[in-house]
């Protein structure tokens, strides 16, 4: 899955919906959410990230974030959330997946 622009307040629903849509079904699935076009994720988009980690792990699954950029690299940071999640510095568009 790839996401793009910002991840706010306001666009963070949509991201949410199309999260749960992957995470549906019960099956164990990587997730991996190709990051790189992402210029600015605040604590909502954050929480959307953590709340589908937490859902993707209930089902023994994993969710991932690839090529997060500077910038969103230091939210993860300072949040600690770099230690929560997996993050490939690859992007998935990159790597084909």
């Amino acid at each position: 899955m790839i996401a793009s622009g910002e991840i706010d307040l306001y666009t963070a629903p949509r991201l949410h919906r199309e999260l749960v849509d992957v995470l549906a079904d019960d099956r164990p699935a990587r997730v991996i959410v190709d990051m790189s076009g992402v210029v600015f994720c605040d604590s909502t988009g954050m929480n959307v990230l953590l709340s589908s980690l937490r859902r993707a792990r209930e089902r023994g699954g994993q969710l991932e974030l690839a090529a997060p950029r500077a910038s969103v690299r230091k939210i993860l940071q300072v949040t600690g959330l770099d230690s929560v999640f997996t993050v490939l510095d690859d992007s998935v568009v990159a790597s084909g997946q």
